[in-house]
């Protein structure tokens, strides 16, 4: 005789896994560094963490067998966008995740001081002429230090100069194209300071500067601008023609402006003007690569233009000089 079957049952274990991670977020984003976060993984013993610019095929390291869930980056360039990734390694089961990927964009850098706080503008004579309706950054140092800026109204009407961002006690004026104070704003403390006002068409300038001998910063900047209300100053074209190709490099540029030109063989003339109108710089232009050297020149925007004999407008770029 034999006896009837014993029955059992039983279900198998489902293979080991190791789960990428989840919730990626970039935060304390600035001009040169991040920081990366992500979801902890359930079984992960530690994460493997690398960065490149979205440019790149090359991966470069951020973090090797890190246990927390966030990595900081620093030494990025400013205004990029970058790529990132995460894997998780999970050594109880000997197993490795795929990459979980994500990006993120630098933001740009705020210079400070900015181009148009130059060495040469403790007065009127040397003050640097700023674009209207575009923030100025700068510096009041050493003790005592004052800084004079330049603009220009084309038509008349109502402007408001402000100085903000302060970061001690300073003052500020606007004054007329002979130097002589129209109106002064001057605050106690950090409070912004303000000057609304209806000028004719003319040259202005605007003058930030301590309140004391003990009101100075070396680190921190101020922020100047001026606003236009119903007055106008004159806006130089930026324009092309098709008959030529022109591309001018770096700009911003601190020493040396190149000028590369294809056009045909006759003789063109290079003129470089400032916000004003007023001719800085002519040369005639053969060649198709050119370099201008700007060391003398001060620090501020100005137009780049290249005409034939004729006088007819090729090509026309604002730049700006460090």
């Amino acid at each position: 005789l034999s006896s009837a079957f014993a029955q059992s049952q039983f279900t198998t274990a489902a293979p080991p896994s190791c789960t990428a991670p989840a919730g990626l977020i970039t935060s304390a984003v600035t001009a040169s560094g991040a920081t990366l976060g992500w979801a902890a993984v359930s079984g992960a013993a530690h994460y493997d963490v690398d960065y490149k610019l979205n440019t790149s095929a090359i991966w470069i390291s951020a973090a090797v067998a890190t246990t927390t869930t966030s990595t900081a980056l620093s030494g990025l360039s400013e205004s990029s966008v970058y790529d990132w990734r995460v894997k998780s390694n999970c050594t109880a089961v000997g197993l490795i995740s795929t990459y979980a990927q994500a990006q993120f964009t630098t933001i740009a850098a705020v210079n400070c001081p900015g181009v148009y706080d130059v060495s040469t503008n403790g007065g009127t004579a040397g003050a640097a002429t700023i674009p209207l309706n575009t923030d100025v950054k700068g510096l009041l140092n050493p003790s005592n230090d004052n800084d004079y800026y330049k603009f220009i109204i084309t038509t008349g009407g109502t402007i408001t100069v402000s100085l903000t961002t302060l970061p001690t006690n300073y003052q500020l004026s606007l004054l007329n194209s002979a130097g002589t104070a129209l109106q002064t704003s001057s605050n106690t403390g950090t409070t912004n300071e303000t000057i609304s006002r209806t000028v004719t068409a003319g040259t202005y300038y605007a003058r930030v500067y301590p309140r004391n001998s003990s009101s100075f910063n070396a680190t921190n900047c101020y922020n100047l601008s001026v606003q236009t209300g119903t007055a106008t100053t004159q806006e130089l074209p930026t324009m092309t023609d098709p008959a030529v190709k022109v591309k001018i490099y770096p700009n911003p540029v601190s020493d040396k402006l190149n000028v590369y030109m294809v056009a045909d063989n006759t003789q063109k003339m290079l003129t470089l003007f400032d916000l004003g109108g007023k001719v800085i710089y002519t040369q005639s232009l053969n060649d198709m690569f050119t370099t201008l050297s700007l060391q003398k020149l001060a620090s501020g925007v100005y137009l780049i233009k290249i005409t034939e004999p004729n006088g007819k407008v090729l090509f026309s770029e604002k730049f700006i000089k460090k």
